[in-house]
Parts: structure tokens; sequence; C-alpha cells
């Protein structure tokens, strides 16, 4: 779908790296353009390590050929304005302001390459260029911790990084439409996406419930959205935890056999006695083995779920993870899972055709299709200006 598109990823850690790994996925060439001699942060990030590399970093950035210069060479600089001029979106999430710094601003980089579309992830947005941007940071101030959580409990963070994800996707799909629009105008565009904003817009619908009604809902004691009427949320169970969705509590009763909580509550109270009506249903709940209560749940056809760890969720068939990941191979790692993108098109999914890239393990060959020929690519790796190819790793790393 994007064969033909070439992408610049200057980015790092998450939101920018995420994003042009789906656009890699969908068939874009990308070129990701390292610090010569350590790489982009992500390489270090995380607790997790696969061979000696990041389990994060391997996630982030498949599909892509890696080429690491220095830019704080004029000759690294040089570099830089010729892949520019042979692409077509360059994306980047430094601070704001600091790759304009260096010269390559949206204003220059515009001049010279007018149809380019030029990307800018952040934190806050330009206008905050001192705070530093986070994906915990971006939960905490924007409002989404606080409704995270079982009533009475502190602000819980969620267990994925929600914040780079979804601007992530953002960004993506914004590169998507400009280079659409692009095919008619012939113009490029400056796009900026930042944490803060991703995580204001994925509570749509709790900020219009809360900005146009009366007062907030308290959380629940059993966790889920605030805005959502009981039994809304999770529940323990003797064995693990259960999610009961949207349903009439007369509807609850009937599949746990609980006529009590019928004669209690009306489903009326699902609202006005929300916290009242969680505790009782946790206090159902409670005694029943998960797949005895999701037994009693289904027949009832109460929209539930169990609560999966990632061992549960790979063996769960409504899961499908067999057709959602492929292995791969690493150097130096051996086999490697990797999670496919979750778009198929025309029936099959979006080939993973190689895994991320080591440090300048492209230099090469992208500096061939810059015209380089060999001897200079060998003074321009000997001055430091390029990462050189890597030393192939030992085959068959640890997991």
């Amino acid at each position: 779908m994007l064969a033909g598109v070439r992408v610049l990823d200057l980015s790092h850690m998450m939101q920018g790296p995420w994003a042009t790994e789906m656009l890699a996925d969908m068939g874009a060439d990308v070129i990701k353009v390292e610090h010569a001699t350590h790489g982009e942060r992500g390489r270090e990030s995380g607790s997790i390590r696969l061979g000696g590399h990041s389990a994060m970093y391997l996630a982030m950035n498949r599909n892509k050929r890696s080429i690491g210069v220095d830019l704080k060479t004029d000759a690294g600089r040089r570099l830089l304005w010729q892949l520019i001029e042979t692409a077509d979106v360059l994306v980047q999430n430094f601070r704001p302001g600091t790759l304009a710094r260096l010269g390559f601003g949206w204003d220059a980089v515009h001049a010279t390459n007018p149809a380019l579309i030029y990307c800018s992830g952040s934190g806050y947005g330009a206008d905050e260029v001192n705070l530093p941007g986070q994906d915990l940071l971006a939960q905490a101030r924007s409002g989404t911790m606080h409704l995270t959580g079982a009533d009475g409990s502190p602000p819980a963070p969620n267990g994925v990084f929600l914040a780079d994800a979804h601007a992530a996707t953002v960004l993506a799909s914004g590169i998507c439409a400009a280079l659409f629009e692009r095919t008619r105008t012939g113009r490029g565009r400056h796009l900026e996406v930042d944490l803060i904003g991703s995580m204001v817009h994925q509570m749509t619908q709790e900020l219009v419930a809360h900005h146009n009604a009366d007062g907030t809902p308290e959380r629940s004691p059993a966790p889920g959205n605030p805005f959502m009427e009981a039994p809304y949320g999770v529940y323990p169970t003797a064995d693990g935890d259960v999610a009961v969705s949207i349903c009439p509590i007369s509807q609850l009763a009937a599949a746990l056999a609980a006529p009590a909580l019928a004669g209690r509550f009306t489903d009326q109270d699902a609202v006005t006695r929300r916290a009242e009506v969680s505790s009782a249903v946790a206090d159902l709940l409670a005694p029943l083995h998960t797949d005895e209560a999701l037994r009693l749940l289904q027949a009832g056809e109460v929209w539930c779920a169990p609560v999966n760890d990632f061992d549960a969720m790979a063996t769960d068939p409504a899961v499908g993870w067999h057709r959602r990941h492929s292995r791969v191979h690493h150097p130096g790692i051996g086999e490697l899972v990797l999670v496919h993108h979750p778009l198929s098109v025309d029936g099959q999914q979006l080939p993973i055709h190689r895994p991320a890239p080591r440090l300048g393990e492209h230099t090469a060959e992208v500096l061939a299709e810059l015209g380089y020929p060999a001897a200079d690519q060998a003074e321009l790796a000997r001055t430091g200006t390029v990462a050189a190819a890597p030393i192939p790793e030992h085959e068959g790393g640890h997991r």
C-alpha cells in the first residue's frame, strides 16, 4: 500500500518509532537515522533484554533499515540533507526546537523539499519545551489516571503505554492522510502530535459527559470506567477475575440464580446506587471459580470475559493469538516472536519481512543508493560520520 514511500525516522522510544513501524508494515521504506555511536535511546530502554537487545526496541522497529549518522559533523549534516531530498516523510520526536537548532526544522526542510511531510511528536506541544514528555506523566496530567482503579484505591496508570500508543496511531493515520492529499496538491505538511493531546482525545466520551452534565461519577468498587452504570467492572473470583460489561441488574440476578439481588435493587439503581450494586455483585462472584462464573453468565447472555494474563490470552480461542504473531529470525537472538499489525488487506496480514535493525546495519546499503562509492563509504566510517555495518552477532542468543 505504501510501496515507493520513503520515510526518514529520526524518532526514539515509542511515540515516533511505533508510528513509523506501522508505515513500514504497510510497505514504506523506513530508514532509521540514528546517532552514529549509540543509536536511538530506545535501544537501551526497558528492563527486558533479548540477546543483549531491548525488547521494547525490537517491538517498535521491525521492517526498517538503520543508518547511523553524526549530525554534529558537517559531513553528517550533508548526508541527512541528501536523504531529505529523496524522502517523502520525516518523523522526529525530539524536544521542540532541538532539530531546528541543528538546521533541520520545518521551515528549512520545507524550503528544500516542499513535498515532504514533516512530523513532530512531543510531550505537550511546541509551547511547553521545558517539561519532560513521558507516557506516565501524560496519563497523570491528562486526568486519565484519576479515572482508573477501584473506589478507595490510589489513581492507577494503565498497564500499557497508552499515551504513546494513541499518539503513534494518530501520527501514522495523519501521515497517510497527508500523503493522499499530496497526490492532489503536491504539497507537504507539518504534522504535530503530543502525548497530552492524545490522552485527552482518548477521553472524548468521558469529557463530553463531564463538561455537559452535572458532576463527575466516582470510581466503582469494581474497577472500570467510572462513567458506566453497575455492574460494569472487574470482579475477583475464587481463582482469578472476570469482567462484566453492560447488563441490567435483573438479567444478572437471573443468570447467577440470585433473586435477592433483584429484590434488593431495581435496574434504575444501577446508576443511583452503583457502589452498593457493585459490592453486592462482588459478593456473589467471589466464591465462584472463573470457569463456573463465566458459564453461568454466558448462559444468561450476560456480556462477560475472563481477565487473562499473557499465558491465558495465548490459549484463549477468542483471542486467536496464533494469527496475531509471527516468528522471525534475528542475528544474535535467533527466533523472535513479533506481533502483527492489526490491519489486513484483501484477506492477507501485513508481512513482517525483517526484524528491528542493528545500529548501522544498512549504512552501506543506504549510502550506495545515494551514490557513494565504496571508498567514500569507508572514509565516512573511518571518521565516525556514519556507523559502520555491525559485526555479525553470534547466532542463537538467549531468549
